[in-house]
């Protein structure tokens, strides 16, 4: 498996190069092993991602995100609404919480 290096304040780790998540998400994976049956429901994920994407069309019509970012950023987040590409876990909500953060 190939593996990309994501860091945050606690460092770096790796994460699996064919995932959209980064270091947060990664931590939470390997330290809160409890199972599908906590995570974030792939239709709030898709939700997620179809705000965020609505956020860069609306910031990039205000003029303030150029076009080459709000590509960018609809690109990734509907990728990253794909199945099996994010595992949140739910009762990790509040900060940092990898499903707000800012994209």
């Amino acid at each position: 498996m190939k593996y990309r290096i994501e860091s945050d304040t606690m460092g770096e780790v790796k994460v699996p190069a064919d995932k959209y998540w980064g270091a947060q998400t990664q931590r939470s994976l390997e330290n809160f092993q409890i199972g599908p049956i906590a995570s974030m429901p792939i239709e709030l994920i898709r939700a997620y991602a179809y705000l965020k994407k609505a956020a860069a069309f609306t910031n990039h019509q205000l003029g303030v995100l150029n076009a080459d970012k709000k590509e960018i950023i609809q690109e990734y987040v509907m990728k990253s609404a794909g199945a099996n590409s994010m595992n949140i876990f739910l009762w990790l909500f509040g900060k940092p919480d990898p499903a707000h953060k800012p994209t």
